[in-house]
């Protein structure tokens, strides 16, 4: 019998698992019938059977006292992406993932569909996008983009979009503090603080999209790059020695938030996220600059937030894998920001294909620890996307739809067949009263880090 069949359907587009086996709490899982189920075909195959295991383990940590699963889940390492961990006490480095602080900035211009027609100026922004940041794996600054000097490095790792100026009303928050300044950073992290101001690889990527009304808006996706990833990467290992685990169990670490290692881990994880804030910002004000010398016009960024992290809220903390933090209007978080009366936006992207949205929560995000999806989700493996798809018939695809890459080709394990349809988990979404669309976004021309 499926796993599937012991969950309790409460509402439309929400789930409950009960507690079995090891959980300490139930959890939630914000799922259509369809998403959950699927359609009976090898399009729409529904939730992983092997997903459960990981939702177990989200509810099986010492000091968990809530757990969510957002419409996009699949599996992830340790927990699902997808998945959001209120802990009291306690560390989830496994439910902040390798990538600390990855997130979105969407840029809003006053460029409208026409304005960028032409496919020969759309090239010539991709050209141009691409001599000012550097993309792709172990990607560093580009030579077009302002060096920063040492000192300032260190204060972005303590003040992030702070110690740039920046910030303020288009950030989810400038910075998380880092209580203990004097932490050592592992040196294999500090090497990579070149990669401030670079879009790294996978499915990270600078889009030029259009929504609904004619109006034109980029995306971007990047996160910490090889600095979080080696501190995560650290903590696991040292974690895992630490409780004195299996090799091959380091999914399964926590931390105790008081101990030494888990307030090396909290500084050293604020530091990474406070790392992936200024690169974006400086990602997208490099971007911005592209667009205006192409275009014309005016581009700024309208919002920044991220999806790989733990934050402090209402006591607790809460850890979000793959999914976004939703803070209605009326949030004593949002209180004296532009976005109290309405709720902050909530950029989701879809494919390269098929697009992305924005979003703004509901009161009833409440029911999910204020948290949706961090995009549609993966449907298929990159080895699998590889192995099933066909090339030609996915380079047509992209030129029927208009849609310039700075690819050659276009990455297999990055089209749209390789994830789930984004519509179906934006019905989700709304129909669990946890957010509202606001904006559906068509892409035009995609960057994506090609190695």
């Amino acid at each position: 019998m499926s796993w599937k069949q012991c969950l309790e359907k409460v509402a439309e587009g929400h789930y409950v698992l009960p507690r079995t086996k090891t959980m300490r709490v139930h959890a939630d899982l914000f799922l259509s019938d369809k998403l959950l189920w699927g359609e009976g075909g090898p399009e729409s195959p529904g939730l992983e059977e092997t997903v459960f295991d990981q939702i177990v383990n989200a509810a099986t940590f010492p000091g968990v006292t809530r757990v969510a699963i957002t419409p996009d889940c699949h599996v992830g390492y340790g927990v699902p992406i997808g998945t959001i961990v209120e802990t009291d006490g306690v560390l989830l480095p496994t439910a902040a993932g390798y990538d600390i602080g990855c997130g979105m900035v969407q840029l809003q211009t006053s460029l409208t569909v026409e304005d960028v027609a032409d496919p020969a100026k759309r090239r010539q922004w991709i050209n141009e996008v691409t001599q000012r940041i550097a993309v792709g794996v172990g990607a560093e600054r580009a030579r077009k983009q302002r060096r920063l000097n040492e000192s300032t490095v260190k204060e972005v790792l303590r003040h992030g979009a702070k110690a740039l100026g920046r910030g303020s009303s288009v950030t989810e928050r400038d910075f998380i503090p880092v209580e203990d300044t004097g932490v050592d950073i592992p040196v294999r992290a500090y090497d990579k603080r070149g990669q401030l101001g670079s879009l790294g690889g996978g499915n990270h990527f600078t889009e030029m999209q259009v929504d609904e009304q004619g109006r034109v808006w980029v995306m971007l996706h990047t996160g910490s790059r090889g600095f979080g990833w080696n501190i995560a990467k650290h903590f696991f290992v040292e974690g895992a020695a630490h409780l004195g685990l299996k090799s091959r169990s380091e999914d399964l670490i926590w931390l105790d938030a008081d101990s030494a290692l888990g307030r090396d881990y909290w500084n050293l994880h604020n530091m990474a996220a406070n790392f992936a804030v200024a690169n974006r910002l400086l990602i997208g004000e490099a971007v911005c600059g592209a667009l205006e010398d192409v275009f014309g016009g005016t581009a700024s960024i309208y919002y920044e937030i991220s999806h790989n992290l733990i934050q402090r809220e209402a006591g607790k903390f809460v850890a979000r894998k793959g999914a976004t933090r939703a803070f209605p209007g009326g949030h004593p978080a949002l209180k004296g920001t532009p976005w109290e009366a309405t709720g902050h936006p909530i950029l989701i992207p879809g494919s390269m294909e098929t697009g992305s949205a924005i979003l703004f929560a509901e009161p009833g995000a409440e029911k999910s620890i204020y948290s949706v999806n961090h995009g549609s989700g993966r449907r298929l493996s990159r080895a699998a996307a590889r192995r099933q798809l066909q090339q030609a018939e996915t380079d047509q695809r992209m030129k029927e739809a208009g849609i310039l890459l700075n690819t050659r080709v276009t990455p297999l394990d990055e089209s749209g067949p390789c994830y789930k349809n984004l519509d179906d988990v934006l019905e989700t979404v709304e129909q669990a009263g946890l957010a509202r669309v606001a904006h559906r976004l068509k892409p035009v021309a995609c960057i994506k880090g090609a190695d």
